[in-house]
């Protein structure tokens, strides 16, 4: 009977417990018996700038996003990730470049953060993404027939316009160009010349910029280089960077790119395409299994 009665009280406050739990001082849900407290909701919210009408749909959207990083965190846990020390040093390594250190932590110091805070969210940062890409993004494949299919239906995403090949000698004045141009008249190499003279990083290549579709260019190169023929030079073209002689190098006609060349666009679009689906239904997967409770209070 005390067995019994024991029994009782505590089924009776574990179900009360989980009732008012939520409710608890500081603390906006639970998830699997996690707490997200008031201090890391309102520090979420703080990025954001929305009127009176926005703040509820605000709320439970940041909320949402709190709770989904909680269940990525403990499914991390559960699988037994973690980072070690090599992997965090060099991701902050890539990250500061060659930024000093102690400048960097001046600029965190005035967005708010601690070096320790933001090395803390590189750790996370990383671990999410181990997690994502072990479940979701490795798993999916895209066979060589479908992306066969899907070329032979979208043969128009592939179309190439026509390109030129292009090098420029970039100066600083109209009087250096017109100098550049003189130079060229009395035979000397553009590729040379734009070694000795140019400013563009280019020089270093002979002033050699690759190949160019005509919407790609400035509006001042586009009718500059649209009136040459191949193995011609440009009069002196101005632009926000200086002054610029082009010369056309060659043309290459409009065409379609052949499957062979388009596999690797059209994999990685079919597999950006899966990877999101694949992401929404895992997260609604850890979601339905998750208990989770919300203080609705705290987010009217």
């Amino acid at each position: 009977m005390r067995k019994t009665i024991l029994l009782f009280l505590i089924v009776t406050l574990l179900i009360s417990g989980c009732r008012k739990r939520p409710q608890e001082k500081g603390i906006v849900a639970w998830v699997n018996g996690e707490p997200i407290t008031l201090e890391e909701f309102n520090k979420a919210l703080l990025s954001y700038s929305p009127s009176r009408e926005e703040l509820p749909a605000l709320k439970r959207r940041v909320l949402d996003q709190l709770i989904e990083k909680r269940l990525e965190f403990q499914e991390a846990r559960r699988l037994g990730l973690t980072v070690t020390s090599e992997e965090l040093n060099q991701r902050i390594r890539e990250t500061m470049g060659s930024y000093p250190k102690s400048e960097f932590v001046t600029f965190l110091a005035k967005e708010g953060i601690t070096f320790e805070e933001w090395k803390n969210g590189v750790r996370e940062n990383i671990l999410l993404e181990k997690l994502i890409t072990s479940q979701i993004y490795l798993p999916l494949k895209v066979s060589e027939k479908e992306i066969t299919i899907y070329y032979q239906k979208h043969r128009e995403e592939f179309k190439e316009p026509k390109r030129f090949r292009i090098r420029q000698i970039l100066v600083e004045s109209q009087e250096e160009a017109e100098e550049v141009l003189k130079a060229l008249g009395k035979g000397e190499g553009f590729e040379e010349l734009a070694r000795k003279r140019s400013l563009s990083p280019d020089g270093e290549r002979g002033g050699d910029m690759g190949y160019f579709a005509l919407r790609e260019m400035l509006a001042e190169w586009e009718e500059a280089i649209g009136r040459l023929s191949p193995g011609e030079v440009s009069y002196p073209v101005e632009s926000p960077y200086g002054w610029h002689i082009f010369k056309l190098e060659a043309i290459k006609s409009p065409r379609i790119l052949s499957l062979k060349e388009a596999q690797e666009r059209i994999k990685e679009k079919l597999l950006l395409e899966r990877r999101e689906e694949a992401l929404r239904e895992w997260l609604l997967g850890l979601r339905v299994r998750a208990e989770i409770e919300i203080n609705e209070e705290l987010l009217r």
